[in-house]
C-alpha cells in the first residue's frame, strides 16, 4: 500500500535517468554555455562574462566544502523540509546532496566556467595579471581534468594487483612487517642462503622503486611481484633443499613488498594530484580578488 504514493511522487518529479545523469547536467551547460557565446557580441559582454564566471567559480567551489561539511546540505534542505507541497522539490535537493551529485554538478560546472571563461577573455584585455590569472585558470582546468581521468581509471589498473591496502600507514605497517620476517627467516642458515639474502632480497625490501617505473607498472597493468618473483627464481639452482625452501619464502615476501610498493603509489597519485589542484585553486581565488579590486579601482 506504501509503494503506490511513492511511485505516484516520482511521476510528479518527471526527472528520468539521463536528465539525473552526468549526460543530461553536461548537456545542459553546454547548451547555456553555447547560448552565452552566441551573444558574447553585446555591448556589456565583459561585465556579464566576468559576472557568469564568478558565479560559476562559486557553484564549483560549493563542492570543496560539501565534502567537508553538512551545512550545505542544511542550507538546501531546511527550505523544504516537513511541507507536502514542496515534496519534489525536498526530493531533488536530496538527489542533488549526494556527494556522487555534486562530483558531477562540479565537473559540469567547470565546463561551462570554461566556456564562460572563454566569452569573458574573447570580450576584455587585460594585463600581466589578467594573464597570470588565465594561466592559473588553464591549470585548474587541466589538474581537474587530470584528476577525472585518475579517479576512473585507477581504480581499475588498482584491481589487477593483489595488495590492496587503503590506508599509506597500513602499507608501511606491513612492508615493516615483511622486513622483519625477512630477517628473521635467514637466522641460522647457511653461509650460500644468507649471501642470497644480501644481494637479491635484502636490497629490494629496504630500496624504493622509482617512481617512473612504478607509473610504468600502471600504465602496462603490470604486476610488480610476478615480474620480480621471475628475476630471483633463477637463484634457487644449486642450492640446498632447505635452504631453497627458505628463499622461496623470501621470494614470497619480497613479491608482496613489490605490490606494496605500487600499492602505496597509487594511494600517493590518487591524493597527490589533489593537493596540486587545491594549491592552483586558491592562488586562482587570490587572483580573482586582485583583478576584481582593480576593476574597482579603475
Amino acid at each position: 500500500m506504501s509503494a503506490a504514493p511513492a511511485e505516484s511522487r516520482e511521476r510528479r518529479l518527471g526527472l528520468g535517468p539521463v536528465l539525473r545523469g552526468p549526460l543530461g547536467v553536461l548537456g545542459l551547460l553546454l547548451l547555456a554555455g553555447g547560448l552565452a557565446l552566441a551573444v558574447g557580441s553585446s555591448p556589456l559582454a565583459d561585465w556579464s562574462s566576468g559576472l557568469l564566471t564568478l558565479v560559476l567559480m562559486g557553484l564549483a567551489a560549493l563542492y570543496a566544502v560539501r565534502r567537508r561539511t553538512l551545512r550545505v546540505s542544511l542550507l538546501l534542505l531546511r527550505p523544504v523540509a516537513g511541507r507536502e507541497r514542496t515534496d519534489p522539490l525536498r526530493q531533488l535537493a536530496v538527489e542533488l546532496d549526494r556527494l556522487r551529485s555534486w562530483r558531477v554538478a562540479h565537473l559540469g560546472l567547470g565546463v561551462a566556467w570554461a566556456l564562460a571563461l572563454f566569452w569573458h577573455v574573447d570580450a576584455s584585455h587585460g594585463g600581466w595579471l589578467e594573464t597570470v590569472l588565465l594561466a592559473l585558470c588553464l591549470g585548474v582546468l587541466l589538474s581537474g581534468l587530470f584528476g577525472v581521468v585518475l579517479q576512473y581509471w585507477l581504480p581499475r589498473s588498482m584491481l589487477g594487483i593483489i595488495e590492496r591496502e587503503v590506508r599509506v600507514a597500513d602499507v608501511d605497517a606491513r612492508r615493516s612487517a615483511i622486513f622483519v620476517q625477512a630477517e628473521e627467516k635467514i637466522l641460522g642458515g647457511s653461509d650460500q642462503l644468507v649471501d642470497a639474502y644480501v644481494a637479491e632480497i635484502r636490497p629490494r625490501l629496504q630500496g624504493e622503486p622509482t617512481r617512473l617505473r612504478l607509473f610504468e607498472h600502471t600504465l602496462r597493468r603490470q604486476d610488480p611481484g610476478a615480474i620480480l618473483r621471475g628475476q630471483l627464481w633463477r637463484r634457487l639452482e644449486g642450492m640446498e633443499a632447505a635452504d631453497a625452501a627458505t628463499f622461496r619464502e623470501l621470494i614470497d615476501l619480497a613479491e608482496q613488498k613489490g605490490r606494496l610498493d605500487l600499492n602505496l603509489y597509487h594511494l600517493q597519485l590518487s591524493v597527490g594530484w589533489l593537493l596540486v589542484h587545491d594549491a592552483l585553486v586558491i592562488g586562482t581565488g587570490v587572483l580573482v580578488l586582485l583583478h576584481l579590486l582593480a576593476v574597482a579601482y579603475f
